[in-house]
């Protein structure tokens, strides 16, 4: 049985739904991510196209950075951010929708597996995952 995650930002406007597994669970600390996130690394989910419907285009601002091919795509209403596309071109949805749809709990299910660019952190993880300097786990 596969399963399936409604998700949505703080007011509801912007909704998705995510089905099945994600590609990869993960921690990455790029200065890109922190960038485009605004947060210290990016916790979140990567999924296939075919596995994630997303908001409808009129609930949501499409920001694109000016110096490199990243988006965030955030509610108009609220402002929260409800996913992101970067490389490899999935979507990239927050860890804290599923908190937030699960009270306040990340799904076993979706723990993080690893860390990217771990040399570029601003915040030390003392956890047994592999921590790559730059994106080779991933293969970038």
């Amino acid at each position: 049985m596969s399963t399936t995650y409604r998700l949505s930002c703080d007011c509801g406007n912007a909704t998705l739904t995510a089905h099945g597994e994600p590609e990869v669970s993960l921690y990455c600390h790029c200065g890109s991510c922190r960038a485009l996130y605004g947060t210290v690394m990016l916790a979140g989910t990567a999924w296939r196209d075919d596995k994630v419907e997303l908001p409808e285009a009129e609930h949501i601002i499409d920001y694109k950075m000016s110096d490199r091919d990243m988006r965030r795509f955030v509610c108009k209403t609220c402002g929260v951010t409800v996913y992101g596309r970067h490389k490899p071109g999935m979507p990239v949805i927050p860890h804290s929708l599923f908190r937030k749809a699960n009270g306040g709990e990340l799904p076993a299910e979706l723990a993080p597996t690893l860390h990217l660019f771990y040399r570029d952190r601003v915040l030390d993880v003392a956890d047994d995952l592999p921590k790559s300097d730059g994106g080779e786990l991933m293969g970038m």
